[in-house]
């Protein structure tokens, strides 16, 4: 930051050869910001070098790698964590809670003046009867969700760190996330894998709503955050202002790419299996979790997250409609069906 209070365009990014962190790196580099991004070594970066990225190799969940990266950096955007179901339940807390907490310290070593952390909406106490949630809802208590809490835990840290004057931080909660350029894992490519496996049943018919985010729209809340003073200090939610029911989506898919609709499930039962599920992760009879009760309400309850608060306070505008999102994501989809089918 400049002695007039201005930000410098350096900015340090994790996850960056991820899919949110991909396309954040490459919006920064057209808005002309000079980027250091971590990588594991074993990971493909040469793309990020491509666009004049600078890369260092590190480990979030080794501190002593993090120690003299970060020097220069005037904003640290943390995209990077473990999602889905294949990770074991210590790893979420010891890669989100614990690496957020190493990053955290090396920036304040490194001066860092802001820090924009990529949380998500699994972090609310999703119950029966609210629908709508704001950044000021209960926080997740009901479920054993390893994502969620590592998220809290990682969160809590974050605003102890503003609390103790050590940088300004913003946190963004983002729902789904889809768009161009996702990788296997993601949220559509994981989906259009299941229905193409037959792995994929609609909860009570598909009639809720699944909460999503446009990649770009993603990104421009990003920046957003990291570039306005008011963002300091607070939470925001990430959403579009509109999207599909469970079953237009899939129909969408199914339709495009010539695939047997799912079939469908009772809620109630997939509620009573996550509560069994995680009565045994609490007492060590599993170490990974493959359904938990909070992401069950997300599959099978029509929640929203609305963005009022960044549209006041930061001026964001959710530019991309579902139905133009989702024809932009069908030539990756055919690419990764392809893909999948051609690897068996």
């Amino acid at each position: 930051m400049t002695g007039n209070g201005v930000l410098t365009k350096r900015a340090f990014v994790t996850g960056a050869t991820g899919f949110v962190g991909g396309a954040l790196v490459r919006r920064l580099v057209s808005d002309g910001w000079e980027l250091v991004v971590l990588v594991r070594e074993q990971s493909q970066y040469a793309p990020l070098e491509n666009l004049g990225a600078t890369v260092v190799f590190g480990d979030l969940c080794q501190p002593e790698s993090l120690t003299d990266v970060l020097k220069g950096c005037s904003v640290v955007f943390h995209c990077a964590a473990l999602t889905g179901v294949e990770h074991r339940i210590d790893d979420f807390h010891q890669v989100i809670a614990g690496g957020t907490n190493n990053l955290l310290q090396a920036a304040d070593s490194a001066g860092v003046q802001r820090f924009v952390y990529v949380s998500s909406i699994l972090v609310y106490e999703l119950t029966e009867n609210a629908t709508r949630y704001t950044e000021s809802m209960p926080l997740l208590t009901s479920s054993v969700d390893p994502y969620g809490r590592a998220k809290i835990a990682a969160e809590s840290a974050c605003l102890e760190a503003r609390q103790a004057g050590l940088f300004q931080v913003s946190i963004l909660r983002p729902v789904f996330v889809y768009g161009p350029g996702d990788r296997p894992g993601g949220f559509l490519p994981t989906l259009l894998s299941m229905l193409r496996t037959g792995r994929f049943r609609l909860v009570d018919g598909g009639r809720s709503r699944i909460p999503m985010i446009y990649i770009s729209d993603l990104v421009e809340l990003l920046i957003l955050a990291a570039e306005q003073p008011q963002a300091d200090g607070q939470i925001y939610n990430a959403c579009s202002a509109a999207s599909p029911q469970w079953h237009e989506l899939t129909t969408t898919l199914c339709e495009e790419m010539q695939l047997a609709m799912p079939g469908n499930v009772n809620g109630r039962l997939v509620g009573l299996l996550a509560s069994a599920a995680e009565g045994l992760a609490k007492i060590g009879l599993l170490g990974k979790l493959p359904i938990s009760k909070a992401a069950v309400k997300l599959l099978s309850h029509d929640v929203r997250f609305p963005t009022d608060k960044a549209e006041q306070q930061l001026g964001y505008q959710s530019r991309v409609a579902y139905r133009q999102g989702i024809i932009d994501c069908m030539p990756m989809l055919r690419e990764s069906l392809n893909s999948s089918a051609g690897s068996e």
